[in-house]
């Protein structure tokens, strides 16, 4: 019975829901990243250089 529902079963909506997936997460991460401002960004572009110490600005 198990058998014969999953040989009648159609996942061809999973790809489609993936692709979905990804193109929102990827449009959000781009919109995200433009909308961050230029004082966030170089204090995250300073992080490797800093000494450990994080200054709050």
């Amino acid at each position: 019975m198990i058998r014969d529902l999953l040989n009648h079963a159609t996942y061809g909506w999973i790809a489609t829901a993936a692709l979905v997936l990804f193109f929102a997460t990827f449009v959000a991460v781009t919109i995200r990243t433009m909308l961050t401002s230029k004082k966030t960004m170089d204090s995250q572009a300073d992080i490797p250089l800093s000494d450990g110490k994080r200054s709050h600005q």
